[in-house]
């Protein structure tokens, strides 16, 4: 786990990391989950893998049974997240894994995609923050499967950490953990250009 960039915005720390999600010690880690909770693949199927020690269909289970109680559908939206119990994940710190839903863009970009790509990272710093809670890590959401374009993205997800620095109240510390090295090196060129490096 390496911390490659850290800025300071107002009260709030922003940190971006070279790492494995399921092993960063936050009060909570956010899951890029599609509408249903079914953590098939991706940083979905780690984190799902990880909380159980190896039995993701449990954590889906979980994972629907929250959703029915928290949103009373058996979807979220775009800006709605869903809490479940961290489980084997405690052992290192977090208390929760947030569950928001990113949209799905197969390689284009348009204005509705960025906003449906602001609702689903504004929802959870918005609930971590209402929860009292002081660290958050996120992944790069809707730049994998969902293919969204890497860059705008991270664009995006700078954006909303800008405008929500400005609001916060208990969060202290937000975090990008980002898997691969190909993508550290895109998102170190994000910050650079937009002058937040």
């Amino acid at each position: 786990m390496k911390v490659l960039k850290e800025v300071n915005l107002d009260n709030i720390k922003f940190k971006l990391v070279h790492g494995d999600i399921t092993a960063y010690r936050a009060d909570a880690i956010v899951n890029a989950a599609n509408k249903y909770l079914e953590h098939g693949g991706g940083v979905a199927l780690a984190i799902a893998k990880a909380a159980t020690e190896g039995n993701p269909d449990e954590y889906t289970r979980l994972s629907k049974e929250e959703l029915k109680k928290q949103i009373g559908k058996n979807f979220i939206e775009h800006g709605e997240v869903v809490l479940t119990p961290p489980l084997a994940l405690g052992k290192i710190g977090i208390k929760y894994v947030i569950h928001t839903v990113g949209p799905r863009c197969d390689g284009d970009w348009n204005t509705e995609l960025k906003e449906k790509l602001k609702k689903a990272i504004e929802a959870p710093l918005r609930k971590a923050d209402e929860l009292g809670l002081k660290s958050i890590a996120f992944p790069v959401i809707s730049a994998g499967i969902y293919g969204c374009p890497y860059e705008r993205v991270i664009e995006t997800f700078l954006e909303v950490f800008c405008k929500f620095s400005t609001i916060v109240k208990n969060l202290e510390e937000v975090s990008l953990v980002v898997y691969s090295e190909e993508d550290v090196n895109k998102a170190v060129s994000v910050m650079e250009k937009i002058g937040l490096a």
